[in-house]
């Protein structure tokens, strides 16, 4: 075996992690702009090639994306052209990897399919004990070290290559290649990331970190097993695109499966991608070079669409189904044509890994440091409570910013604290489930409802007994997006209970939709004299919604205690977070708490019970 054909496995490996971990950075800077330097990078491949040949457009892309990992790895780098462009160069270095390993030899596109699974299962297990932070957002000497680990690796991947020669390495490829793009999204977006899993299933994020790890290793198996059921020749041409589909179905439409489904999505997506990329040529007859460049920049839209799908909700579920219908179809063809595929070598080495890797995700969330209550005396009838919009956990620079939330709660001394915006999985926010991340952190209970979807909602939390809670839906009434409120009573220190009613109504300019939001939230609070109502309410002073609160005895903390003129968020400045109180509630040291790890300031503030 030649030292390139050694390289390019471990090689695929690494860009696929790179490119997964990028790809997360730059969904979470978020910029209109930033599809215009994805696209430029990932077509730079055509180019590449046409401007230092065969031998050198690989290891070019290799060296230039070391040097952008390490940059994005400074906080005040990780603006949006730039971590697009690290996305989409890495994007178009694994292109030319995939391209040369799967031309290679006869198993090469098994070979290529082997390491991209395996890819994810490492891009898992790394992730699952970081809380799903990818270790750019971890700074520090992890941060550093993991940063450096990656770009020592693809910078010695180029010196190999460089003096293994050009063999091998013509243009080759075409068209065929995009569907690296949509592979990988179904991979990055909704079926292999945890907490994306988790929330729609209602299942655990480390639940669902382990179901998609051992999906992972169960499709390096059905590639690499020399024998048994599992041997990828055993089974029929149809198994995988059928599987892929089916599951993605399931996954979109029935929700409580979506652990299920994501396992055996991840299980048959290997099969599918070694059939892909055995596809006969597809060129457009302009040459194999801007052949290569129309696939990079293919492969970035692919990729790009399920961005704001599921961000937004722009026809998520059809865009995930359409796609894993597509590729599997295009597989099953590529597979007749293909005729029977051949077994992989040297199996025992990726299976070994693959069981490795599975095992490290638990093993290392144990290692972990236990969580700490939020404080729980209340002696004397009142208690702390603070209520924040965290604007999905992303700051104004689009820095991911859990720790600056997790800290803020905390130095609020908040026995109580009601959030909105809160993420579980999001690719805005990288993947990132804040809700599991300050459990993790808080020793509390976390009472999470949905707003938006099952991705992005609003959170109680809170370490006092909770002796009763209720969520609900509110009405739309032709709003932006679904509301929802959470209803949470808990036990003081001397018996006495308090009732916190939080909620996020609609964002829109027409004062309609919040006013039949308030309506069943304020029939339930109006004859509560101790009920206090939190949240963002989108809604300003001497406002029609305003009035109907303070027509229904409810009465604002910061207009009796605090500074009335300040507002409460920054982007554009407005006061629209209320902490409001029946008519014997009492409230004392109310705070806006400077804080820019939002759009909006936290609100904390003594409620003491008459």
């Amino acid at each position: 075996m030649t030292p390139a054909a050694r390289t390019l496995p471990l090689l695929t490996v690494v860009l696929t992690v790179a490119a997964l971990e990028l790809l997360r950075v730059a969904g979470t800077v978020e910029s209109a702009w930033s599809a215009l330097p994805l696209l430029a990078a990932a077509a730079c491949a055509g180019p590449l090639v046409w401007w230092l040949g065969p031998r050198g457009a690989l290891p070019a892309a290799l060296g230039a994306l070391a040097a952008a990992r390490l940059l994005v790895q400074f906080p005040g780098a990780r603006v949006a052209p730039l971590t697009a462009f690290a996305a989409g160069l890495a994007l178009a270095a694994l292109l030319l990897a995939v391209r040369r390993l799967a031309a290679g030899s006869a198993n090469g596109p098994g070979r290529a399919a082997r390491a991209v699974a395996l890819a994810v299962a490492a891009d898992v297990a790394v992730r699952l004990p970081l809380d799903l932070l990818d270790p750019v957002w971890r700074g520090g000497a992890a941060g550093w070290a993991w940063a450096l680990l990656l770009a020592g690796l693809l910078g010695e991947a180029a010196r190999r290559l460089l003096r293994a020669g050009a063999a091998g390495t013509g243009p080759g490829g075409g068209m065929e290649l995009a569907l690296l793009g949509p592979a990988l999204a179904l991979y990055a977006v909704p079926l292999a990331a945890p907490a994306f899993v988790a929330a729609r299933g209602g299942a655990s994020v480390p639940g669902a970190g382990w179901a998609v790890a051992a999906g992972s290793v169960l499709g390096v198996l059905a590639l690499s097993a020399p024998h048994g059921p599992l041997r990828e020749r055993r089974l029929p041409a149809f198994a995988g695109p059928l599987v892929l589909a089916c599951a993605a179905l399931v996954f979109v439409l029935l929700p409580p499966l979506a652990v299920p489904a994501a396992f055996a999505s991840v299980a048959a997506l290997p099969l599918v991608l070694r059939r892909l990329l055995a596809l006969p040529r597809v060129v457009t007859g302009w040459g194999a070079l801007v052949d290569l460049a129309l696939a990079g920049a293919g492969a970035a839209v692919g990729y790009a669409l399920f961005v704001p799908a599921w961000q937004f909700g722009v026809l998520p579920g059809v865009l995930t189904v359409a796609a894993a219908c597509g590729l599997g179809l295009a597989a099953h063809r590529a597979g007749r044509a293909a005729g029977a595929t051949r077994p992989l070598g040297h199996a025992f080495a990726p299976a070994l890994a693959a069981a490795l890797l599975l095992a490290a995700a638990p093993l290392l969330t144990a290692l972990r440091a236990g969580p700490q209550p939020l404080p729980t005396d209340t002696a004397g009838g009142s208690y702390r409570l603070l209520t924040w919009n965290v604007h999905a956990a992303v700051d104004g620079s689009g820095e991911l910013v859990p720790d600056a939330v997790a800290e803020v709660i905390a130095d609020s001394g908040a026995h109580v604290a009601v959030l909105q915006e809160v993420p579980r999985g999001r690719p805005g926010s990288g993947g990132l489930d804040l809700v599991t991340y300050l459990e993790r952190r808080f020793d509390a209970t976390a009472l999470w409802v949905p707003g938006a979807d099952r991705h992005f909602g609003n959170l109680v939390l809170t370490s006092l007994p909770v002796t009763r809670s209720e969520t609900a839906e509110l009405p739309r009434a032709g709003g932006d997006m679904d509301r929802s409120s959470a209803d949470v009573t808990v036990r003081l220190t001397d018996g006495e209970e308090a009732r916190i009613v939080s909620t996020h109504l609609d964002g829109g300019t027409a004062p309609g939709p919040r006013l039949a939001q308030l309506g069943p939230l304020l029939a339930g609070v109006r004859d509560d004299p101790d009920a206090v109502l939190a949240g963002d309410l989108n809604a300003r002073p001497g406002s029609p919604e305003m009035a109907v609160v303070t027509d229904a005895g409810l009465r604002s903390a910061q207009d009796e205690v605090g500074d009335p003129e300040r507002d409460t968020a920054t982007s554009p400045p407005r006061r629209v977070d209320w902490i409001l109180g029946g008519q014997d509630i009492g409230f004392g040291d109310f705070r806006l708490i400077d804080s820019d790890a939002s759009d909006h300031l936290p609100l904390a503030v003594t409620v003491y019970l008459d």
